[in-house]
């Protein structure tokens, strides 16, 4: 079975780089194209499986309608609960908030009132991954898109790759970005963060 790990399109918070978090940011114009062209990307689908948040139900909507599709929504692939500094920019959240910032940064386990831990973003990831592969082989599908979020799809690849959720910022995932990971015996990484179907 193929996963296909999408992050939701461009919103407006996106733009002016903001923490978004379950803040529920719906997809600008270039978002909505960004969805479009990454549908148009992707040859064949069996399921299509979306956060709750709007802007990823967007997104995946645009891929469910090529291949006449419905999508599935799964609360476990939600975005981190970031309320904490939601709205703000990095260097805001830094400034307002250092021992929170610098904390959950380095601790995969630290969580306080508006924080989610990683460790906990991952283990509800994971084990929702796991629970749609499961159901998605009793249906007989083999290419599966499971669209998503930044810190929850890296947190996901961490585990895929065995990297220790410290080191989820040495690799990026642009919006509408493709990832493949090939789920047999063990998950094994084909691509990441593909974007060379938002070129012109």
């Amino acid at each position: 079975m193929y996963l296909y790990l999408v992050r939701h399109g461009e919103t407006e918070w996106n733009e002016k780089g903001l923490w978004q978090g379950i803040t529920d940011v719906p997809l600008n114009e270039k978002g909505i194209e960004q969805a479009k062209k990454l549908a148009k990307r992707l040859k064949r689908v069996d399921a299509v499986y979306s956060s709750p948040l709007s802007r990823s139900v967007m997104t995946a909507r645009e891929i469910a309608k090529r291949f006449q599709l419905e999508v599935k929504v799964e609360e476990g692939l939600r975005e981190c609960e970031i309320r904490l500094w939601n709205g703000l920019t990095v260097e805001e959240a830094m400034r307002k908030f250092p021992y929170e910032f610098t904390e959950w940064n380095k601790n995969p386990h630290f969580e306080t009132k508006g924080l989610e831990s990683t460790a906990s973003v991952q283990k509800r990831m994971v084990d929702t991954v796991l629970k749609i592969v499961a159901n998605e082989r009793l249906n007989g599908s083999e290419h599966v898109v499971i669209v998503s979020h930044a810190i929850s799809l890296r947190a996901f690849i961490c585990w895929v790759l065995g990297l220790p959720l410290h080191l989820r910022y040495n690799f990026k995932l642009d919006n509408a970005s493709l990832s493949v990971v090939e789920f047999e015996s063990r998950p094994k990484l084909l691509s990441l963060n593909d974007t060379c179907h938002l070129e012109d």
